[in-house]
């Protein structure tokens, strides 16, 4: 780690050096729009750093990145740092990233387990159950009852998880039954598996015939695999007929039909990088044309009554 930013105040640059080349490790837990990615963007900072900012150079610049672990398909990051302390001696740092809308957070963690500093301090008043401040031991997030990790389980055993849930889920779509369940999918990637299970129709959970189940075990099973061993898992973004960013996948989408044009990007970061900026530039314009268009429209009034 050579470099660390904090461009918003809740977003993080971490400027890593590897085999000579720089990167640029975007983290934000915007509860909007939380992520985290290799950026080639260089956004502007602050005159003075944050609290947070200056807590993190001092721990983790010079540090060693050591490993990154996720747990299943938790929505969360641990990035493990051999670092230097003011004794010279080699401790171990962990910096949480946890990915979760309103609730993501950034989180700096010590040898022993315990909470250094967050770039969202949680106290007891904003949550009871899992309070983020310092000197408090780190707790992962809680997980959901009633959801099943695809990656812990065959795709045979997914569909048993899915006839045993209650009979309200069970009636939904099957898209919707998918993902009241899954652990770790999006609501993209169930439409997706529904899409080709029903051909198109997304039949009801509880309605499925025996080639629908058999298909839904297949793509289960596909999906399954490109997570595990990256077979077929390429970077794809989905472009409306206009343009615009529609959505992003590992995978193929072909729920759309005509109604969107799919592209295979370099890198998943090339892809992440290249939607938020397309969509942002398409939003902007938006936004230029409506009040372009509120101007007009003034203007048409007063020339009316005049």
């Amino acid at each position: 780690i050579n470099k660390i930013y904090q461009p918003e105040p809740d977003a993080l640059i971490l400027g890593i050096k590897n085999n000579r080349t720089n990167y640029k490790l975007l983290i934000s837990a915007s509860a909007s729009l939380p992520l985290i990615y290799l950026t080639d963007d260089t956004p502007a900072n602050p005159a003075v750093a944050p609290n947070f900012c200056m807590l993190l150079r001092k721990r983790l610049t010079g540090g060693r990145l050591i490993a990154i672990r996720q747990p299943g398909l938790e929505r969360a990051l641990y990035f493990d740092f051999d670092c230097v302390n003011d004794l010279g001696d080699i401790v171990r740092l962990t910096l949480a990233v946890e990915i979760m809308g309103r609730h993501s957070n950034i989180i700096l963690i010590d040898a022993d387990g315990i909470i250094l500093d967050a770039i969202k301090r949680v106290d007891m008043e904003m949550s009871s159950v899992r309070p983020v401040l310092p000197g408090l031991p780190y707790a992962p997030p809680p997980a959901e009852s009633g959801r099943f990790d695809l990656t812990a389980c065959t795709p045979e055993e997914y569909v048993r998880h899915l006839d045993e849930a209650d009979a309200r889920q069970r009636h939904e779509p099957l898209s919707r039954a998918l993902l009241s369940i899954a652990h770790g999918l999006s609501p993209l990637i169930c439409r997706e598996i529904a899409h080709q299970a029903t051909r198109g129709r997304d039949t009801a959970a509880d309605s499925l015939s025996d080639e629908e189940r058999s298909r839904l075990v297949f793509y289960l099973g596909r999906v399954k695999n490109a997570i595990e061993t990256g077979e077929n898992r390429k970077p794809y973004i989905l472009y409306k007929p206009d343009g615009t960013p529609l959505e992003f996948s590992f995978m193929p989408i072909t729920q759309y039909g005509l109604n969107a044009v799919g592209k295979e990007m370099d890198s998943f970061s090339a892809l992440l990088d290249a939607f938020y900026a397309e969509r942002d530039a398409a939003e902007r314009m938006k936004q230029r044309a409506h009040d372009i268009l509120r101007v007009l429209t003034n203007l048409s009034d007063r020339t009316s009554r005049k």
